[in-house]
């Protein structure tokens, strides 16, 4: 059979929308696309193609065939079958396989867990800012440091998950990157208590989400400030590099666990199948790998980075509800949002009598009803005391009004610094 007939050597700088790339001019394996040949969707389609190959084999007879040859007759595309699978070093690393889940209750109490742990907050920010100066400076990652910040979170989380959740929204002025590490290991291993899971996997995801983005460490400063949408094709390949930059970054200090570095290597994986790098779907992803994702995503919006402003909590966890079944698995997401509230401990909220607050601890059997530091009055008034109102048990206010949260709001409204708030509940 002559392959000229139904399949063609071509350019990728000649590529159309609806060809049928059949074949690369490499290994597949070696590559993001799906194992059985795929139909070009999209620009961005093209761009990767570009950064991979020189040239392609295309089917003229499952697409679109090239301009000049006479035999160009547009082709619906069928959607993408989500891709399968592709690992180089074998099967998917990271998986916690069947667990008994534990039932954690809280050992100490909010104001006591927040006194605790904030040195121990501190000392974890440091312990990330200096594990990364080892790594710029050629020094190797130091994990062993690193597996003991990830046993201080989860040690305060299982006393008291409200706490360290609540040290974690105090207002900084400091990097984007590294307070993100931390807050990520906070919020997974929040997110871990809530789901069952054993102590030591608890400890293996809240090290794992602490080091997801280490091996940007090693990229061009300049492409960790811009927007995906802003960068060009080869530079958003650079910037998806930082995955497999962090995977040989554990793999050189021999003291890896695969639980951890499964995190590492699949935090960027998508439940549909459009993330990277192996566009792993649904349960392919492991465990630990789906929930860094979603807690990766939820701190990345409610933080301020140079590219974006933030948005509320509130609405963060909308948009992740939005996206349940899509990009993240819907029962995950659903568990996400029992396990941090819709309006998570840090969140600045206004009451329906006008009043304003923080939340300062969930209820689990009624998250919309969490309990609130009242600092503002009515008219936007500072209080001379603060005062906590519980809306699970203080269901109408002064006036026997209904009493419920209306709205929350961003950080920093009306020049709210919860790092000046003294919790006084218990």
């Amino acid at each position: 059979m002559s392959m000229s007939i139904k399949v063609q050597q071509i350019s990728t700088q000649d590529l159309q929308l609806g060809m049928y790339v059949s074949q690369l001019d490499r290994p597949w394996i070696e590559t993001p696309f799906p194992l059985q040949g795929f139909h070009i969707r999209s620009e961005d389609d093209i761009a990767k193609l570009r950064v991979f190959c020189k040239h392609v084999y295309i089917d003229t007879k499952l697409g679109v065939a090239p301009l000049g040859t006479g035999a160009y007759q547009p082709v619906a595309v069928p959607p993408r079958k989500a891709a399968r699978p592709v690992s180089p070093k074998g099967p998917i690393r990271g998986n916690i396989g069947k667990f008994e889940p534990v039932r954690y209750k809280p050992r100490q109490t909010l104001k006591k867990e927040v006194t605790t742990s904030a040195p121990l907050h501190r000392d974890l920010t440091r312990a990330v800012l200096h594990l990364m100066k080892n790594i710029r400076e050629g020094k190797g990652i130091n994990l062993k440091l690193a597996r003991k910040a990830g046993h201080v979170v989860v040690e305060s989380v299982l006393r008291n998950p409200d706490a360290m959740i609540w040290l974690s929204r105090l207002k900084e002025k400091d990097s984007y990157s590294y307070n993100h590490s931390v807050r990520c290991s906070i919020l997974a291993a929040v997110f871990g208590r809530h789901l069952g899971l054993p102590q030591d996997a608890l400890e293996n995801l809240a090290t794992g989400a602490l080091l997801m983005d280490i091996g940007n460490v090693m990229l061009p400063r300049e492409l960790l400030s811009r927007a995906d949408s802003e960068l060009s094709a080869e530079e958003l390949e650079v910037l998806r590099s930082h995955v497999h930059k962090g995977v040989e970054l554990l793999e050189a200090s021999g003291q890896y666990d695969e639980q951890s570095i499964g995190v590492v290597h699949h935090h960027h994986e998508r439940h549909d199948g459009s993330g990277y790098p192996y566009g792993l779907v649904n349960t392919q992803i492991p465990l630990l790998a789906r929930i860094a994702g979603i807690v990766d995503t939820y701190d990345a919006i409610t933080s301020p980075r140079p590219w974006d402003d933030a948005i509320t909590p509130t609405e963060a966890v909308s948009l992740l509800y939005e996206q349940r079944d899509k990009k993240f698995q819907g029962k995950l997401v659903e568990q996400f949002i029992q396990a941090v509230g819709v309006y998570p401990t840090g969140t600045l909220v206004e009451l329906s009598n006008g009043e304003v607050g923080a939340v300062i601890a969930q209820n689990t059997s009624r998250r919309l009803r969490p309990q609130v530091m009242v600092v503002l009055d009515a008219g936007k008034a500072p209080l001379p005391k603060p005062h906590v109102v519980d809306l699970m048990t203080t269901e109408t206010d002064e006036a026997g009004q209904p009493l419920s949260v209306v709205s929350s709001l961003m950080a920093g409204s009306y020049d709210i610094d919860l790092s000046r708030l003294q919790i006084n509940a218990a």
